[in-house]
């Protein structure tokens, strides 16, 4: 099955065995949005494609589980309402961001995005994704050092760099 990602045309093939063909299309989706989706320029370390793969696999495993355990977060990237408005610039409905992966990635993405730009590290990035902006600027050193979900995103950053290098 072929999916028209951003202009390209992308085959979701049986390349990531083990995935579903839900999760190897949120894999090539989110490759091609963090390789063309940002404006302003991230500094070439956050390599934000693999970090956004991480992100939506602690999120979701990759949009196998799109309802979060809170009831308040949906979809790939587990956002809530509030933070769909933030990156969308107009109300997005719940349903919408459980069942629409690919604007549910989009949103994901701008996020993310927005995080990066926002904080002065990677580390404090990822941070912001998981607990919001004021939370990941306002953390100690120390704090952000035993962050749990940094922790988790970190070791998911391997998996993502195997799922990356796959697709290209």
């Amino acid at each position: 099955m072929a999916t028209l990602v951003g202009g390209l045309m992308l085959a979701a093939t049986s390349a990531f065995a083990g995935l579903t063909r839900q999760q190897n299309w949120a894999v090539l989706y989110a490759s091609v949005v963090g390789m063309s989706y940002y404006a302003e320029p991230l500094p070439a370390d956050y390599d934000y494609a693999r970090t956004l793969t991480a992100v939506l696999t602690q999120e979701s495993s990759l949009c196998h589980h799109k309802r979060g355990m809170d009831k308040a977060s949906y979809g790939c990237g587990q956002l809530q309402k509030r933070t769909a408005l933030l990156v969308n610039g107009k109300p997005v409905a719940a349903h919408k961001l459980q069942h629409d992966d690919a604007l549910n990635i989009r949103l994901a993405a701008r996020y993310l995005a927005y995080c990066m730009q926002q904080m002065g590290s990677w580390e404090r990035s990822v941070i912001c994704y998981n607990k919001g902006p004021y939370r990941a600027a306002n953390m100690s050193d120390r704090e952000v050092t035993k962050d749990a979900y940094l922790r988790s995103v970190r070791r998911r950053m391997r998996e993502a760099q195997s799922l990356l290098a796959k697709v290209n």
